[in-house]
């Protein structure tokens, strides 16, 4: 499409790299538009890799094409390029690759751990169908599979071959997550922004690689605000004539970002006292609930400044000293304790004191 809307060219191809390489040599000057689908991106990536100028957007932001009522793919390409000639169109984020592989990775290991938590909650309820309360603090440590273990005659055949095959699920899904978090590591190796964020308490290696992830480049942003914006842990606004009033929080943006947001403002609480003051001083306003998505916008805000700034955390109070490469090399000795560990237990088929898959394969649960 030219400058004054004429149309040059409009036509179909198979979404592969030779169809669109030979399309885009006649056309080599030209800004590239894409929606923002699951083929969109793959393209998206190829061209970028061509170093062609990408436009990434989402189509159900562009109220040209939302709102339009002749759904063709010959009309959503005229309408994505005439808003983009017209100008003022939002684009996507495109990240680097190494944000969008740690980013990847980080949200299939945020998966694993709902499909754990699944897992533990069909366990809890089976129990519970007989009666059966686990007293250990953490029922699925070496304490709570023990009580498991000895309630274990207490279940007819089939809820046995049920509770084993939970318990052998949630095994797996544990080495994967030890897994994938190994390979976050050894794909971010180093960076200085994951550092930063490690110096929050409450924030491990793989909470800090979640939300980077989420950003990608803090300097997008032109401010705190938009930032907060962008978690989705702003109020939502309401105007009619002089009056203006605050809904719940508008919860755009990634979910997942919230979630990392939301669970560090709970260390916070306890180990800060800054934060923990700020909570205190509106829980018995807002309540519990909106008092932690408040105090996890302020924390969003804190982290746009620490990567903003190149900054570490600190807490005035405690006068605490972190080094952050410190800090950074110890969480990876960690983890690598953690993969020679799982190694061992792989090697041992799973025959490891205290851990579910010794519950699973020794004698008693595996005989039913």
């Amino acid at each position: 499409m030219e400058n004054d809307g004429n149309i040059i060219i409009q036509r179909n191809m198979e979404n592969n790299m030779e169809q669109v390489n030979k399309f885009l040599s006649v056309y080599k000057d030209h800004d590239i538009v894409i929606e923002s689908s699951t083929s969109g991106k793959y393209l998206c990536k190829e061209l970028l890799k061509l170093n062609y100028t990408i436009h990434l957007i989402n189509p159900a932001k562009v109220p040209e094409i939302s709102n339009n009522y002749k759904k063709t793919d010959r009309e959503d390409s005229f309408q994505l390029a005439d808003v983009y000639r017209k100008g003022g169109m939002k684009e996507i984020y495109i990240p680097s690759g190494e944000i969008e592989n740690i980013r990847s990775l980080v949200r299939y290991r945020h998966s694993l751990g709902e499909e754990l938590t699944l897992k533990k909650n069909k366990i809890h309820a089976l129990l519970t169908s007989y009666g059966i309360i686990i007293k250990a603090t953490d029922p699925f440590g070496r304490k709570g599979l023990r009580e498991i273990e000895s309630n274990y005659s207490n279940l007819n055949y089939s809820d046995r071959i049920v509770l084993r095959s939970l318990l052998s699920d949630i095994s797996y899904i544990k080495d994967r997550e030890r897994e994938i978090e190994t390979e976050i590591s050894s794909i971010s190796d180093n960076n200085n922004n994951i550092k930063l964020l490690m110096t929050i308490p409450g924030i491990n290696f793989y909470t800090a690689a979640g939300i980077l992830s989420e950003i990608g480049t803090i300097n997008r942003f032109d401010n705190k605000l938009k930032f907060a914006s962008y978690t989705g842990l702003i109020p939502s606004e309401y105007s009619s004539g002089t009056k203006t009033v605050k809904g719940h929080i508008t919860k755009h943006g990634p979910s997942i970002l919230r979630f990392f947001l939301v669970e560090t403002v709970h260390s916070l609480i306890k180990f800060t006292k800054k934060f923990k003051s700020k909570y205190l001083s509106i829980v018995r306003r807002l309540g519990k609930k909106r008092s932690i998505i408040a105090i996890a916008r302020i924390l969003a805000e804190t982290i746009y400044s620490m990567l903003k700034n190149n900054v570490k955390f600190v807490d005035q109070e405690r006068k605490e000293t972190i080094n952050p490469n410190e800090l950074y090399f110890r969480r990876l000795e960690e983890l690598s304790m953690k993969k020679i560990n799982n190694m061992r237990r792989i090697a041992n088929n799973g025959n490891v004191q205290g851990d579910s898959a010794n519950l699973i394969y020794r004698g008693g649960i595996k005989d039913c």
